[in-house]
């Protein structure tokens, strides 16, 4: 076992010093001269909570009032949404919102991805804006993500930290911490052309590329997926570059999760779709789950050797080496350094986590919000 847990422990700190590297690679947004039409869309059920900060946020952006829209889709919600949005909308008549209501949601698997093609097939604007009605964008959100889209740019990937309210108890900064994580290997690898994930909290894109690709036709059997395999039919079936929006302008703050029962559906559900980014992806992931498992078990095992066996440790410590560096690195550019400061523990509990996940998500049946039946993310 443990010749091959320190061959692993060499490839995968190759792998992700190489994958690091790709943050040098990220080109910077070049203020355009025009400003092009922006259509923002936000897919929302059961958000009354939440609804009014949001639009508050998207009404105080710096872009150009006539040249952006605001796209609200109400997905059959069954508190005060809508009412809430009417709301707002009487206090706020020169705000550019739209409220839409999304109809026929018991005839689909994937409710969300559903709601926002309607939306989508109402939108005046060329660009389209993603986020969650549990977000809050920055004021330079929309001015910045539009900076970004250079004429060959289809895509742009944004970064939406957990920080609403301002994480302060243990729990709350690990899953920061997580977020930024994700993020960092978003950005490096856009950063060599092949972005590995990406989040609908803060995403856009054409509209040309949504006809390119026949919009979620070809992913409708998904319960989610509505960004990350979104991305992927735009990077197969398309010659449209993506973007990273390395700029701290461009961030999306979201909600913390409210407790530890929401985290384990939400992982359960991103890790569902393992088998189903391509051979290519899968085998690396199951190659990082492997390697995990290894070093937990490795790690446990030379607890029980007189002297203890280091080399375990040594792979741990080689990891945690690599991954702390591409961390910095992200965290430095998006001003969010601060994140940082779990680490230590955080990298323990991540092995574990890994494992735990890897292991379940694959084989889980899953619900999205108040869908009575569980769906397999594999759908179809």
């Amino acid at each position: 076992m443990i010749p091959l847990l320190l061959a692993l422990t060499f490839l995968y700190m190759a792998v992700l010093l190489f994958i690091a590297a790709g943050l040098h690679r990220l080109k910077p947004a070049a203020a355009a001269s025009e400003r092009p039409f922006i259509s923002v869309l936000v897919a929302a059920r059961n958000e009354s909570a939440h609804i009014a900060p949001l639009l508050d946020a998207l009404s105080r952006q710096d872009y150009p009032g006539d040249r952006y829209e605001i796209l609200l889709i109400d997905d059959a919600s069954g508190d005060d949404t809508v009412a809430q949005v009417l709301t707002w909308r009487r206090a706020h008549p020169a705000a550019p919102l739209r409220l839409l209501h999304s109809t026929g949601r018991e005839q689909v698997i994937s409710p969300k991805k559903h709601a926002l093609a309607q939306g989508i097939a109402a939108a005046q604007g060329e660009i389209l804006l993603f986020t969650d009605a549990d977000c809050q964008p920055l004021p330079a959100w929309i001015s910045t993500m539009a900076d970004f889209f250079a004429p060959e740019i289809g895509m742009v990937i944004g970064y939406s930290p957990y920080e609403l309210p301002r994480p302060r108890r243990l729990g709350e900064r690990l899953l920061a911490l997580e977020s930024l994580s994700l993020a960092a290997l978003a950005a490096a690898t856009t950063g060599w052309g092949r972005p590995a994930t990406c989040t609908g909290r803060n995403l856009g894109y054409r509209k040309a590329v949504w006809r390119e690709v026949d919009g979620f036709t070809r992913i409708a059997h998904f319960i989610s997926g509505d960004d990350d395999l979104f991305l992927k039919q735009v990077l197969e079936r398309t010659r449209w570059r993506v973007a990273y929006a390395l700029h701290a302008q461009a961030i999306v703050p979201t909600r913390l999760l409210t407790s530890g029962r929401a985290f384990f559906r939400q992982r359960l559900r991103h890790a569902s779709k393992g088998f189903h980014y391509g051979l290519k992806m899968t085998s690396l992931l199951a190659t990082a789950w492997l390697f995990n498992l290894l070093l937990a078990a490795g790690a446990i095992s030379s607890l029980g050797h007189s002297p203890l066996d280091l080399r375990p440790w040594l792979a741990w410590l080689g990891k945690s080496a690599v991954e702390l560096l591409l961390l910095s690195r992200f965290a430095r550019a998006m001003q969010r350094t601060q994140t940082l400061t779990v680490f230590p523990l955080a990298e323990f509990l991540h092995v574990f986590y890994v494992i735990l996940f890897g292991a379940l998500g694959p084989l889980t049946r899953i619900r999205w919000k108040e869908n009575a039946a569980p769906v397999a993310a594999a759908g179809a």
